[in-house]
Order: C-alpha cells, then sequence, then structure tokens
C-alpha cells in the first residue's frame, strides 16, 4: 500500500475533478471555445486550510534556560541580555546557609539554578542562582553549610 502525504490529497483531488469536467459546468458548442478549467495552483490554494497565522499571529515561543553554572553573576546578566532576556529576572541566593551574600556579588560564581538549565522559561518565570564566593565552594557542603563547625548536626 503506498502512503500519499496528506498535502498531495487536495491537489490530486482538484485534478481528477478538473478532468472529469466538474469544474465548468455550462455547455459548449462546437463553435464555442471550452473554458479553461482552473488550474491545480489556484486550486489547492483555496482547497488547503488557513494557516494559524492568517487568523491570530503566533505567540513568541518560551525562551530556554541558559546553562549558568560556574560563571560569574555578572556573566549571567550579560548572558540574559544577549538572550533578550530581562536581568532583572534574577534572584540571587547565597549557596550555602552560613554565608551572607554580600551587596556587590558581581564576582561570585554560580553554583546551582532553578529551574535547570534547558527547562522552558517563560516570561513571568524568575530565575534563582545560588552564589559561591569561590567556584570550589560550590562542591563544598556539610549538610547545606560551608563550614562544618557551623552545622548544628556536627560533633566536635
Amino acid at each position: 500500500m503506498v502512503r500519499n502525504p496528506r498535502r498531495l490529497a487536495p491537489s490530486v483531488l482538484v485534478g481528477v475533478l478538473a478532468l472529469a469536467g466538474c469544474s465548468d459546468s455550462t455547455p459548449t458548442d462546437d463553435n464555442t471555445p471550452a473554458t479553461a478549467p482552473a488550474t491545480v495552483e489556484s486550486s489547492t490554494a483555496t482547497a488547503s486550510p488557513p494557516s494559524a497565522t492568517a487568523t491570530a499571529p503566533a505567540p513568541p515561543p518560551d525562551a530556554v534556560m541558559p546553562a549558568l553554572h560556574s560563571r560569574t553573576y555578572e556573566q549571567a546578566r550579560t548572558e540574559f541580555s544577549g538572550q533578550d532576556l530581562s536581568p532583572a529576572r534574577l534572584t540571587a541566593a547565597a549557596q550555602h546557609k552560613d554565608v551572607t551574600l554580600p551587596r556587590d556579588h558581581d564576582d561570585w560564581y554560580i553554583c546551582d539554578t532553578s529551574p535547570r538549565p534547558g527547562a522552558p522559561l517563560p516570561a513571568t518565570t524568575t530565575v534563582t542562582v545560588r552564589l559561591a564566593q569561590d567556584f570550589s565552594d560550590c562542591t563544598t557542603s556539610f549538610n547545606g553549610y560551608l563550614y562544618e563547625e557551623n552545622d548544628p548536626a556536627s560533633t566536635p
């Protein structure tokens, strides 16, 4: 069995109807030239369903969360601006419970992001980035604390 693409079916139908004489039902005598049947191209255009863009403009696709891990907060803001995303959507937080994020944290490193890289980023989503002063601190954690002595579960 041969499958025809969906776009081919309307064209075939119009062609069959044109050959069968259904395109012009006025009788002609031998002295009057016959009216030319409608062309397949013009019939196909009217036979195909209207496109979605003809009725309403398509909404812009959601942005995708960029991979920001190991970049500085300043680099993340630049990345957002480069992708036409507002840097105001970025919310900074400390990676560890015992670290206070300073007012100027532009040179701190991103350890983690929410949402994750590659996830859809609708216009209303705020992006939280978890920062550490030193990139090696991203992998250090004592139950969420940078320093073991600050962890209440730690025994000296």
